[in-house]
């Protein structure tokens, strides 16, 4: 029989070893799924698992001392930092000096960044301004795991006030409370609200609540009443079914607003929901020794799998073979057994007083901080790189981004000042329309737009084109419908440069939800003269910035890397002219016979000799696989300068809307 002295749970009057195997299956989830997407496709939903255990167990917690009258935020806080702060400690003290001795000096800069955020419960924030979760960079953020860890401490600082509030005024107003943020939660996550960064339904607390409010409510709701056997075996049936289609297929939904963390939700809510209604073959296998063993060590195994993973790529400028990434698990499961067996269960012990335990864990903190303080006062240390090395490390992840506080709400998405004093749309004159390349081109635009005086917007949507018609999917082109109704509604508008990636996802869709049966690039085409023909109509001039040959891998950071680890260079550092036209000269051809737009086209800067470059001056030209560096953007500005001075030039010869 197992106990549960082993267990996080183990303060609980009843030990449920299900509950450890459920937090394996959740763990076990989110390696799979870091060691190779394909493997999981849906196993980073193992995280919307640990959050609905994390509500189950820490509201079933405080209701219970609450309604006996012994809860106490002070023990409650004391359990949570003997629970995460020194197994975290430890893995950020020995992580930090990993990356001190291995990153570059761009990574290790924002490595120290993300430390601190992580050392002030708000990694989730840093991350949702800095990564994408899903994209390459991303891979090479020894932090990123952290961002669920932010979003369970939010939690257990507002949670517990919220239990104190209700029980002090009503008891009874606890569950419909829950339950009405927990709605409010999951709206905002359907409706996938984009203020800036990645969507923050991915990252922030607000569009997360619902997760934890379901396993909540598991414990606020009334007992139910008794169930058979066979309807205990058949719920189990389902519970393993939701959760496998939510792991293998994380894109089912049965509508484009459904979180598609819904079915990881709902099938570790039954899960949870059985173990505590009687005997099931579920929760039976995931009581075994295996599961509970492995959901033991489960916190200890999710700090240490990914930087590690990191770690493991990073150096190899690569991916790595499988006998590299099975050498990667067993250190990951050796290093994570024994974080749990001498750090975990040596701090939650009660006989280790709750001083001593503040004392070690602020003294790691304060430790790892004035490391962090360090590397960041000396911006990494770049004199460790030779000078080319170093040239082309400074351009890693350095494409613009609109800062928070330069944001407006605005159409389908949000706004960016460009120029803009009053900060009111209504006042802006030039709108940059398009995704994050409209983004990574905006000072180049604001220079212009300071130079004649002109009030401008920027209104990005990453990974959407601004096209109604066609898009990459219909929430794309809902946004992108509400963005343009916004657009023409501005009373002072004059011009749209429009500014878009122009190579596509393999599926493109119609209004109709349908594939078009012409080509994609005919379809885009078609839909883009549609949205031109639109500007045109309302007497708005419109710019289209062309395509840039696209170097489809990470230039900056992997040559960097593979020049600092002595790799040999196997990706291309130019395309051929040829080829980028090819790919991109039906477009170019298109839109340069549109007699009424303006056409600013940075590939006559990029591409010179019959190549296109990647490099340019000992530097890279793209912080990443697709957009250009914020060190590289002088080289585009005359061809900007000239196209747009064009455009405010026939913008004053046009008639007044």
């Amino acid at each position: 029989m197992i106990d549960g002295r082993g267990s996080a749970d183990a303060h609980q009057s009843a030990y449920r070893p299900d509950i450890d195997g459920l937090r394996a299956v959740a763990v076990l989830s989110v390696i799979a799924f870091h060691l190779s997407g394909n493997w999981l496709p849906g196993g980073y939903l193992g995280v919307d698992i640990f959050f609905v255990i994390s509500g189950y167990l820490i509201t079933n917690v405080i209701w219970r001392e609450a309604l006996s009258g012994n809860f106490s935020i002070a023990r409650f806080y004391e359990r949570r930092i003997r629970r995460i702060a020194p197994a975290l400690c430890v893995v950020l003290l020995a992580v930090s000096a990993v990356s001190a001795a291995l990153l570059l000096p761009v990574d290790l800069v924002g490595y120290t960044k993300s430390l601190f955020a992580s050392l002030g419960f708000v990694a989730n924030i840093y991350f949702w301004r800095d990564t994408n979760y899903f994209a390459r960079t991303a891979e090479f953020k020894p932090l990123l795991h952290l961002w669920s860890l932010g979003v369970e401490e939010q939690f257990y600082i507002f949670f517990p006030l919220l239990v104190l509030l209700c029980t002090r005024l009503r008891r009874g107003l606890l569950l419909p409370t829950v339950v009405i943020l927990s709605l409010f939660s999951l709206a905002a996550d359907a409706t996938l609200i984009r203020v800036g960064g990645s969507a923050p339904a991915f990252y922030l607390i607000p569009t997360r609540a619902w997760e934890l409010g379901a396993g909540s409510l598991l414990t606020l709701l009334p007992a139910s009443r008794p169930l058979s056997a066979a309807l205990r075996h058949l719920l189990a049936t389902a519970a393993a079914g939701l959760l496998l289609l939510a792991l293998l297929y994380p894109a089912f939904t049965l509508h484009e607003h459904v979180p598609e963390a819904l079915w990881a939700v709902l099938g570790s809510s039954l899960v949870l929901f059985l173990g505590s209604v009687g005997g099931n073959w579920l929760s039976r296998a995931l009581s075994s020794s295996l599961p509970v063993g492995i959901g033991l060590i489960s916190y200890s195994l999710y700090l240490w799998h990914w930087p590690i993973l990191v770690f493991l790529r990073y150096y190899l400028v690569a991916e790595p073979g499988a006998p590299a990434l099975a050498a990667a698990v067993a250190l990951m499961f050796l290093l994570a057994y024994l974080s749990w067996r001498f750090v975990e269960r040596h701090f939650r012990n009660r006989t280790m007083p709750v001083r001593q335990v503040l004392v070690w864990t602020c003294s790691g903190s304060l430790a790892v901080a004035l490391f962090a303080a360090v590397l960041l006062a000396n911006h990494g240390f770049p004199v460790r790189l030779n000078a080319e090395t170093s040239r082309i490390n400074s351009a890693v992840d350095t494409n613009y981004r609109c800062g928070v506080s330069d944001m407006l709400p605005f159409g389908g998405s949000h706004a960016c000042v460009l120029n803009l004093p009053s900060r009111r749309a209504a006042d802006a004159s030039l709108v940059l329309l398009g995704n994050s390349h409209a983004q990574m081109y905006a000072p180049l635009v604001a220079d212009a737009l300071r130079a004649h005086q002109i009030n401008g917007l920027l209104v990005p949507v990453n990974s959407c084109l601004p096209t109604p018609d066609f898009n990459e999917s219909i929430r794309c082109m809902g946004i992108a419908r509400s963005n343009l109704d916004s657009i023409l509604a501005l009373p002072n508008l004059r011009t749209v440069v429009l500014a878009m990636t122009w190579r596509f996802v393999p599926i493109m869709l119609t209004p109709s939800g349908s594939v078009p049966a012409s080509s994609q690039p005919a379809a885009f085409l078609a839909a883009l003269d549609s949205l031109i023909a639109t500007l045109r109509s309302h007497g708005i001039h419109v710019v289209i910035i062309g395509p840039l040959a696209e170097p489809k891998w990470d230039v900056a950071s992997d040559l960097s890397r593979a020049l600092a680890f002595h790799r040999p260079v196997t990706q291309p550092l130019f395309t051929p002219l040829s080829d980028f036209l090819a790919e991109n000269g039906a477009y170019i051809s298109h839109i340069s016979a549109q007699a009424d737009v303006t056409f600013i086209r940075p590939d006559l800067v990029e591409c010179q000799s019959a190549r296109c470059d990647f490099l340019r001056d000992g530097r890279s030209i793209f912080s990443d696989n697709n957009h250009v560096a914020a060190g590289s953007l002088y080289l585009f500005a005359p061809e900007f300068n000239t196209g747009l001075e064009q455009a405010f030039t026939r913008e004053q010869q046009s008639p007044a809307r």
